[in-house]
């Protein structure tokens, strides 16, 4: 008698389980995101414990860990769930570039969630998040300058510019934070944009 191939048979069913373990996972993660969110309206972001986490979500240590190494790998977490910026494609000068709209990207999120920013940012622990986001913004306009040709590892152009714009990005960002969001988004990143994308100065006057 011909013995079945079991590989075959038990493929949709592998299948079936590995969706539903990768789903709790998720949930676990958002649960344990949220949860510091909500923790981090009432107190200082250095006063939030594992151990709070786990005692309001009812997550186990074990499975914490799993997931994280500690709660500022959990808050870095909470950063890359925001997605990654686009790229959208510009005529500055006259050339064609790929843009990273990374201005768009962090304007927009912090508009989007902006009691639990004003929060995080009026708290002693800010330095500690905005380490952690300035380090964020640095991978990714690195990484883009690498894929577009203009970032020589060899040599220090290709590090000054990116620290310039992630600088000035910050700067002005935090500007718009601490003065209780003056503009919209949108308006922002259309300001940053026309003079660090474009080079577009006030007129003199």
């Amino acid at each position: 008698m011909k013995q079945r191939n079991p590989v075959h048979l038990d493929a949709p069913h592998a299948d079936m389980v590995g969706n539903r373990h990768a789903l709790r996972s998720q949930r676990t993660r958002e649960l344990l995101l949220d949860t510091m969110y909500r923790l981090a309206l009432e107190k200082d972001y250095r006063d939030i414990t594992v151990q709070e986490l786990l005692e309001r979500t009812g997550v186990a240590r074990s499975t914490f860990y799993a997931h994280f190494r500690d709660k500022e790998d959990l808050l870095v977490a909470g950063y890359e769930s925001i997605g990654v910026p686009p790229t959208k494609v510009c005529e500055v000068s006259g050339d064609r570039r790929v843009l990273l709209d990374v201005s768009s990207w962090l304007f927009a999120a912090t508009e989007r969630h902006a009691e639990l920013t004003t929060s995080f940012f009026s708290s002693p622990s800010q330095g500690v998040i905005l380490a952690h986001l300035e380090n964020i913004l640095i991978i990714q306009v690195r990484e883009h300058y690498q894929k577009q040709g203009l970032y020589d590892s060899q040599g220090l152009r290709g590090e000054v510019v990116v620290r310039c714009f992630v600088g000035a990005l910050i700067g002005l960002w935090l500007w718009w934070v601490r003065h209780d969001y003056p503009s919209s988004a949108k308006e922002m990143t259309e300001a940053f944009d026309s003079l660090m994308n474009n080079g577009t100065w006030p007129a003199a006057g």
